[in-house]
């Protein structure tokens, strides 16, 4: 089994606990905004990997989402628990790489899970993703567009991203995406995938 070095999962911590959060917007990302306003991503059961203090979670539990939230930092998570108090959502510390669905999802939102990843994991990571969403489920990500070796975040190539996420497997939109600017100078392009 693949798992993630406990030594990332400190890191991510060590990030949070000294403010070295740059992939933080401190709103809702415009592509979100976007997978909701066209129906993308309707209320249903709705995994948010990675989510760290992202206000998404929220954000789909006040719109009817079943969430949960997932990260590996105990503060990322603890920040998501006192959030989402009082909702339907819940946030969970958990391992990518252990965690399962108690059934198949409606819907994955991968804003910054993917590109957090080293490229060594994403096979694994993919074949999750590919188990946990139910057949018509979506998965809407966010790829990285960084345009240099190494991270995280990590770029995130269409070209590699395509042989992740294969056609027989998922159905593609049509293409150009469109990008969205970051706020740490480079940019995501968001792509809802329909699993097959």
């Amino acid at each position: 089994m693949t798992e993630l070095p406990a030594t990332q999962a400190a890191d991510w911590e060590q990030r949070y606990r000294e403010g070295r959060t740059g992939w933080e917007r401190g709103g809702l990302n415009p592509a979100f905004l976007a997978f909701l306003a066209d129906g993308t991503l309707a209320p249903g059961r709705i995994l948010v990997p990675g989510a760290g203090r992202s206000h998404e979670p929220l954000a789909l539990a006040r719109a009817g989402f079943q969430v949960v939230a997932l990260d590996i930092s105990p503060s990322a998570v603890a920040a998501q628990q006192e959030r989402l108090a009082g909702t339907p959502g819940r946030a969970e510390l958990a391992d990518l790489f252990t965690w399962e669905p108690e059934m198949p999802l409606d819907a994955v939102y991968d804003q910054t899970c993917l590109c957090a990843l080293p490229p060594a994991l994403l096979d694994a990571y993919a074949a999750r993703l590919a188990r946990w969403v139910r057949p018509g489920g979506v998965l809407a990500a966010l790829f990285m567009q960084t345009g240099r070796p190494g991270g995280p975040p990590y770029h995130c190539d269409l070209h590699q991203m395509r042989a992740l996420f294969p056609d027989d497997a998922w159905a593609w939109p049509e293409i150009p995406h469109p990008m969205v600017a970051h706020p740490g100078g480079t940019a995501e392009i968001p792509v809802a995938l329909v699993r097959l």
